[in-house]
């Protein structure tokens, strides 16, 4: 006849350990015909027979050094721990950990939103640095405040996806990698995806789209009129059929903004009546590359290791935005000197074809 009073510690102990699953991101998960441990926060899975390796690693942390796993402990540990199906990807300010399909079952959520850290002893809170580096990248008041309100809209409204998006040209080295990959990577927590061309965007499995808040098209050209039409869809629509690898095509709700940067004047060949993109001047050094260059490596990325990318989220998160649309977004004037320049599709493919075949 089993002792009443170690009845009673078995089930504490075991209540106190599906707490400690629970807090450190242990979910069930269905996968195939089998449920899986699986942990939210690094993506690791385990079978069934694992869970008493982790009781175990548990109890000798714990110091529960003469308590014994017992098998029966495994359903109720399936009746207490969270059970998904799959993961989603659906940004909120304050973000749920999982999300409710609507079959009835859940997924967890993806989502990452910025963690802050603990400033640096003698940090300077000071964003003068971060405003220095925008005036240089944006020195016009109306490409700078457009700009901002686009970023700290990403922040503040993450499930609200703009129909319009940014369009960067300027000289080799003043800046632009540096805000995607240094400022803005990091505050979106990762969830983000440089492409060096527009096929990785578009080709039938990518799921880039379906899983990032920022894409960043790094110095991409196209002359492919159908390319064209499908960019233009990838910008403007809020769902986009996705095919993931092994999977069926289904609709996806997406909420990647995207910033093509490019070193030429003019990367994109564009409508006259283009309000896809929004354009800021052409990006010049203030002097010339070296003093660009020293600025952002002496000054400029050492503040933000050491505790500025905390500055510039609150500054963006402060940021009013109630004149700010993501719908709409008037042409700038370096859009319109695109647009002007801009040569259709037909006319450049003769162009190459002419260069090519000087005798025909």
């Amino acid at each position: 006849m089993p002792n009443p009073n170690n009845e009673k510690i078995n089930k504490k102990t075991l209540s106190a350990f599906i707490d400690y699953l629970k807090d450190h991101g242990w979910v069930l998960k269905a996968t195939n015909n089998l449920s899986v441990l699986f942990n939210i926060r690094d993506g690791v899975t385990l079978n069934d027979d694992s869970i008493s390796g982790l009781f175990y690693q548990w109890a000798n942390r714990n110091s529960y050094l003469n308590i014994e796993y017992e098998d029966h402990w495994w359903n109720t540990i399936r009746r207490r721990l969270p059970f998904v199906i799959g993961e989603a990807f659906q940004p909120a300010v304050e973000p749920e950990l999982f999300v409710p399909l609507s079959s009835g079952v859940l997924a967890v959520n993806t989502y990452k939103r910025y963690v802050k850290d603990e400033p640096a002893n003698g940090f300077n809170p000071d964003p003068a640095l971060w405003i220095e580096f925008i005036e240089r990248l944006f020195p016009q008041e109306t490409d700078r405040k457009i700009v901002c309100d686009w970023m700290a809209h990403m922040l503040q409204r993450p499930d609200q996806r703009p129909s319009w998006h940014l369009l960067f040209t300027g000289d080799t080295g003043t800046g632009k990698g540096v805000l995607f990959e240094h400022i803005l990577t990091p505050l979106l927590s990762g969830q983000t995806a440089s492409l060096d061309s527009f096929a990785k965007l578009t080709e039938k499995h990518s799921t880039t789209l379906a899983s990032n808040m920022l894409i960043h098209l790094d110095d991409v050209s196209t002359n492919s009129d159908s390319q064209m039409t499908r960019l233009k869809s990838i910008l403007s629509e809020e769902w986009q059929q996705i095919r993931p690898l092994y999977e069926p095509e289904r609709s996806a709700r997406v909420y990647a903004r995207i910033i093509l940067s490019s070193n030429q004047p003019r990367p994109l060949r564009l409508d006259e009546n283009e309000r896809r993109w929004y354009a800021p001047e052409f990006m010049q050094h203030k002097a010339d590359r070296q003093e660009t260059q020293l600025f952002i490596q002496n000054r400029l990325l050492p503040w933000v290791s050491c505790g500025g990318l905390d500055v510039i989220y609150e500054w963006l998160m402060t940021r009013d935005l109630s004149q700010f649309n993501h719908k709409y977004v008037p042409q700038s004037d370096c859009l319109r000197r695109m647009i002007s320049d801009s040569v259709s599709i037909l006319e450049m493919q003769v162009r190459e074809w002419v260069a090519d075949n000087q005798a025909f």
